[in-house]
């Protein structure tokens, strides 16, 4: 699977034969690919308590283990004698993930995923405590598919090559993503059963849900937490100018010629006319009268 060749996929200039190029930053991409691959490799030590602690089930998640929303992604399936699920995620996570990394740019890409998969969580979550079925789950698969809708909402009408073979418009894989997983889901809902395979379809289903509707709201994490930070730093930078005033210490020049002449505004215009700082010079004249006395 691969896209056509495309401007912005290009490098943008072209290097003379013989010179290096510096090396470019390891993209976020290849960052969660890496950090899923690891994570699939301690599952398969053998006897080791990862799994338990992050898969995605509702009975420990409803006791405020949270975390599940977020690292089952990471988890794959190790019964298979070939591993198919962590294969055909990473694979198009690769394919998909990097352009789309490039539209959002690289931390709004790792905003998005993160709650892609929790989105796609609450939503496998929900529909199997309302089928009363105690699932596990596990697999980038909800949000891989997140990212998949959001490049197809995007690029409805862009190619995608399978095997480098067979080329079909984005749009048309996207139908096919939504009945392959709907149609599961309606069934159960009609008949109850469950069935065979393992395939967590609600799951699948939030994540292209939660693609579209981040496509259809414009929604953008980066510039929401931008905001919070830079409020964040106003509301510290007021606390800090704020300055405290002690009336009976904080004395005022030439107390006796202002004293002078409030008391003349007051037998001119009332004592109603006096400001508050005014007021603060009549007490502090008054305490310093007692003083003496």
């Amino acid at each position: 699977m691969g896209f056509e060749s495309r401007q912005y996929l290009r490098d943008e200039d072209d290097a003379s034969f013989g010179t290096r190029r510096p090396s470019a930053p390891m993209s976020i991409v290849t960052k969660i690919i890496i950090t899923t691959i690891a994570v699939f490799l301690l599952q398969n030590l053998g006897d080791s308590p990862i799994e338990e602690w992050m898969w995605l089930q509702a009975g420990p998640l409803f006791k405020g283990q949270i975390w599940r929303l977020l690292t089952y992604a990471f988890l794959h399936d190790t019964q298979s004698s070939m591993p198919w699920h962590i294969l055909c995620n990473m694979y198009l996570l690769y394919v998909v993930g990097r352009v789309t990394a490039q539209l959002t740019g690289e931390n709004e890409f790792l905003w998005f995923y993160c709650a892609a998969t929790i989105f796609a969580g609450i939503c496998s979550v929900c529909f199997y405590s309302l089928m009363n079925v105690a699932a596990v789950c596990v697999g980038a698969s909800g949000a891989v598919l997140a990212v998949f809708c959001l490049l197809a909402m995007h690029y409805p009408h862009q190619k995608l090559y399978l095997f480098g073979v067979f080329g079909i418009e984005m749009r048309w894989l996207l139908a096919a993503y939504v009945v392959f997983d709907a149609l599961p889901i309606v069934n159960h809902l009609a008949t109850g059963q469950m069935q065979p395979g393992g395939i967590a379809h609600s799951a699948h289903l939030g994540g292209l849900l939660f693609g579209w509707l981040y496509f259809r709201w414009q929604l953008r994490f980066t510039a929401w937490w931008d905001r919070v930070r830079r409020q964040s730093r106003q509301r510290r930078a007021r606390r800090t100018r704020l300055k405290v005033f002690k009336p009976l210490t904080q004395q005022e020049p030439d107390l006796k010629d202002r004293v002078d002449e409030i008391l003349a505004k007051i037998s001119t215009q009332g004592e109603e006319s006096l400001t508050e700082r005014e007021r603060r010079i009549l007490r502090q004249a008054s305490e310093q009268l007692k003083k003496k006395r």
